[in-house]
């Protein structure tokens, strides 16, 4: 039986200074599905006199908090819809909303299921769900379920499966019902799956089959200062090009 999800935002605080009272904060506001490789490279940031919070949730749903005059100085999207509309209401620094990394597509079951499916026009895969339901991230709002929805579309199955689908508020509660194997598969990102151990990857949706997966970072005008400024250059460093690469996402030139 499927358990009730809500949309939860978890806030992570990664401290780089041993005393607070000197520290400048800041608020990053970043979708869910880039976790587990923003913790790291946070982690692994030189400077010692920034403090950095980091909100994760759903694009859309922080999108809208900063619209609302959320204190977010960055926001790292899973979609570059979003950080356009924050762009056309003049939110943004001039360069903020550039493609930062990319992502794909992939087809994921519980590491128990030893069951393969080709990826292509027509696929049966409403067939495969066995009275299941595939798990995946929210079509009306999260980037997953919009890219998802694209794909399935694209191949021509999407009606027959529309009804079959768990929706989840992100894509890291769709990974989690396939972890807890509540659904026999879900649609996440390719770094989603890498991030943990009891999920496997059963395909790889293909790049004509979706708009391409870009998660633009983007620095919020309205709280830019030169330490926002210079952690965003490191986001954008070789270094931490390296840890994003690790967690499976391609880094944008």
């Amino acid at each position: 039986m499927l358990r009730a999800l809500a949309a939860v935002t978890v806030v992570f605080s990664f401290l780089t200074t041993t005393t607070l009272t000197r520290a400048e904060n800041i608020l990053f506001f970043a979708a869910a599905s880039t976790a587990d490789a923003l913790n790291e490279a946070i982690k692994t940031y030189p400077v010692k006199t920034v403090a950095v919070r980091v909100s994760y949730a759903s694009t859309g749903a922080l999108a809208r908090q900063i619209e609302n005059g959320a204190p977010a100085a960055l926001f790292l999207s899973a979609s570059p819809l979003w950080t356009n509309r924050l762009a056309s209401k003049n939110l943004l620094a001039n360069d903020g909303n550039k493609p930062f990394l990319g992502n794909r597509l992939v087809l994921a079951a519980p590491k128990s299921g030893r069951v393969t499916i080709d990826i292509k026009k027509g696929f049966r895969l409403a067939e495969k769900l066995n009275g299941g339901r595939l798990a995946i991230a929210d079509p009306s709002h999260a980037p997953a379920g919009i890219y998802a929805k694209a794909a399935l579309q694209t191949l021509q199955v999407w009606n027959e499966l529309a009804r079959k689908t768990a929706r989840t508020s992100d894509v890291r509660s769709a990974l989690a019902l396939i972890q807890r194997a509540e659904v026999p598969f879900g649609i996440v990102y390719r770094s989603d799956v890498i991030a943990v151990k009891d999920v496997n990857v059963i395909g790889t949706f293909p790049k004509s089959s979706h708009p391409p997966i870009i998660y633009p970072l983007s620095i919020v005008k309205k709280f830019e200062t030169p330490a926002v400024r210079m952690f965003y250059d490191y986001l954008r460093s070789k270094k931490a090009e390296t840890i994003f690469d690790k967690f499976g996402f391609e880094v944008s030139k």
